[in-house]
């Protein structure tokens, strides 16, 4: 009795250390208000970004479309939750079981803006109620705006690309702020897996996967009204050629010919009318 009592004894005082220790190193690397406003240090990527510099970018230096874009393929509901989108967790949740394995995450912009600026890419237990209680800071202190903000200069777009300057730069020689609808696509489809997606932009052409996904984000946009329709009728005719070097000679010759069959159409139409008249 007294040896199970020992046994009992050690392995709840083992647990409570190991709960105590890590109490405290959550808490270390919890962010007070001061922290989340100032300079970021990234621990994932080890990248240094200080609001008011020249390699920070403020959200109105942002195209829109790159913020629907990201908000819409990333989090959906980002301006209605405080932090967890549940309803996205459970279903993610039950995939992952019916799969019998994680391939589907629920994390929120915010979830990601944590564990970007804060934690490692370990995917443990700890590094998860860490990521929880950041999550909760975060929301706590900074407005939606401020987060999406961060989240986007933060974010890796490639190996070694991050924050949208950098990636508008590498991949299109373009500001942040001249992003097109199909521009900004694209790069929302790469954040999933930066690395792995990003081989589209490298061999000049998209990759099936890369294209399907690309032309979904873009009907998404205007099924849900982010973008007009003009918008989405020239991402959509720009879609084919997109990332090849010709791409606007391709896409002029593909308007002219356009234009070419309509014409005859018109005059066939016309040609009937007059026989008809006759």
């Amino acid at each position: 009795m007294k040896k199970s009592f020992k046994i009992i004894f050690i392995v709840t005082f083992i647990i409570g250390l190991f709960l105590f220790g890590v109490s405290v190193w959550i808490y270390s690397i919890i962010p007070d208000r001061k922290q989340l406003t100032s300079c970021m240090i990234t621990r994932m990527y080890k990248v240094t970004l200080c609001p008011g510099t020249s390699s920070y970018i403020p959200l109105n230096q942002i195209s829109k479309f790159m913020q629907k874009a990201v908000v819409l393929t990333e989090d959906s509901r980002f301006f209605e939750h405080k932090g967890f989108d549940w309803e996205s967790i459970e279903k993610s949740a039950k995939e992952n079981l019916a799969k019998g394995k994680i391939k589907r995450g629920g994390s929120t912009i915010t979830q990601q803006l944590a564990k970007n600026l804060y934690l490692t890419k370990d995917k443990s237990m700890v590094r998860k109620i860490a990521e929880a209680f950041i999550t909760i800071q975060i929301e706590k202190y900074l407005t939606k705006k401020e987060i999406l903000e961060k989240y986007l200069n933060v974010i890796e777009f490639g190996q070694n690309i991050y924050g949208i300057k950098a990636a508008a730069r590498h991949y299109f020689d373009k500001t942040p702020a001249q992003l097109d609808v199909i521009e900004s696509a694209f790069l929302a489809m790469l954040l999933p897996n930066p690395v792995k997606y990003s081989r589209s932009f490298k061999s000049k052409q998209l990759t099936p996967f890369a294209y399907s996904r690309v032309k979904t984000i873009i009907e998404n946009l205007y099924q849900y009204n982010r973008i007009t329709e003009a918008d989405y009728v020239s991402a959509a005719q720009r879609l084919e050629f997109f990332l090849s070097k010709d791409e606007k000679e391709k896409l002029e010759a593909k308007s002219a010919e356009q234009m070419q069959e309509e014409l005859l159409m018109d005059e066939g139409s016309q040609g009937d009318e007059d026989e008809e008249n006759n």
